[in-house]
């Protein structure tokens, strides 16, 4: 399942730093169908979830985000880190509405999750032609997909959504790629869930759900951990302003990813994931920083969840 170069990559991360990265979590199947159920109820507008929210914002705001846009008849919607591209349904929805040609090109590291966002999108815009690629946007840009996109008239549209950037395991490397990797023509929209530091309890309750220790532990149990053998936890660091979810082992524990031996003693910890929270402030300091500027800044009406869309800054000295 995972390359070798892969592996190697987990191997260091866990001997050498004490984490699993969260990002091959997508690629196991286990992963997969956990992360589907988490977005799906996230989705639920019962349940207030990030995806709700951030569907909601993205359909007041439509017409805003799309404006220059508003004389091209042909665009990509470039779904980085796509999920099962439930976050794009409400700009798609409105292109197609007002006549505009759309070309879905989802960016994933795994191909399952490729797989449930093509077969989504086919089900609900069944005109719209897609084209899947398998990127690890943390290693570099992915210029060349995005150049390539702009043949035939096509303008570029990059979403990256469901608070994602949150869980990247170095934000500013993620960023600092997406610019790479666009034109000054091109326009990137990015969603981030904000903090509020009364509520950090009923916060808590969404990491320690099944299906998220499910979709965290699972680079673990493919290569054999049992849940069994410790005990998941998440926490918040107010320092930081994240989430953190950790396994700590109860006995210890023998395991092989690839050819390399692993072998964790009890009470040895290990971090699955982490979920950055920011404040309006920090989020937009993030750009500015990273080398983008903000065409537009938004946040829900309960300010739980924000909305950037910005370009890079054409010259940085």
């Amino acid at each position: 399942m995972f390359t070798k170069r892969q592996e190697a990559e987990i191997i260091t991360a866990i001997k050498g730093r004490g984490e699993v990265p969260l990002k091959y979590n997508y690629i196991t199947k286990t992963g997969t169908r956990a992360w589907d159920k988490i977005a799906k109820a996230r989705q639920d507008s019962k349940v207030r979830g990030i995806n709700s929210i951030e569907g909601a914002l993205l359909s007041n705001k439509a017409e805003v985000f799309l404006a220059p846009y508003k004389d091209f008849k042909k665009i990509n919607i470039i779904d980085i880190g796509c999920g099962n591209a439930y976050p794009v349904f409400p700009l798609m929805d409105r292109l197609i509405k007002n006549k505009v040609t759309v070309r879905y090109a989802p960016v994933d590291i795994s191909k399952e999750m490729l797989e449930i966002a093509t077969k989504n999108i086919k089900k609900w815009f069944p005109k719209t032609e897609i084209i899947p690629n398998i990127v690890d946007f943390e290693l570099g840009h992915f210029s060349e997909i995005v150049y390539g996109l702009r043949k035939g008239g096509y303008v570029n549209f990059l979403l990256f959504l469901g608070s994602t950037i949150g869980n990247a395991s170095n934000i500013p490397r993620v960023l600092t790629n997406f610019r790479d990797s666009m034109t000054s023509e091109d326009y990137l929209v990015v969603g981030a869930e904000l903090v509020n530091l009364a509520k950090i309890n009923k916060l808590l309750t969404h990491y320690v759900w099944k299906e998220v220790s499910n979709l965290v532990f699972s680079v673990l149990e493919y290569y054999g951990v049992k849940k069994t053998s410790g005990r998941y936890e998440a926490k918040f660091n107010y320092d930081l302003n994240q989430v953190g979810m950790t396994f700590k082992f109860n006995k210890d524990t023998r395991f092989e990813i690839g050819e390399e031996k692993i072998f964790l003693e009890k009470d040895d910890e290990l971090l699955l994931a982490i979920s950055v929270k920011f404040t309006d402030w920090s989020f937009a300091k993030l750009f500015s920083d990273m080398g983008f500027r903000i065409e537009i800044l938004t946040s829900s009406a309960e300010k739980g969840y924000a909305l950037a869309m910005c370009q890079p800054c054409r010259f940085r000295y």
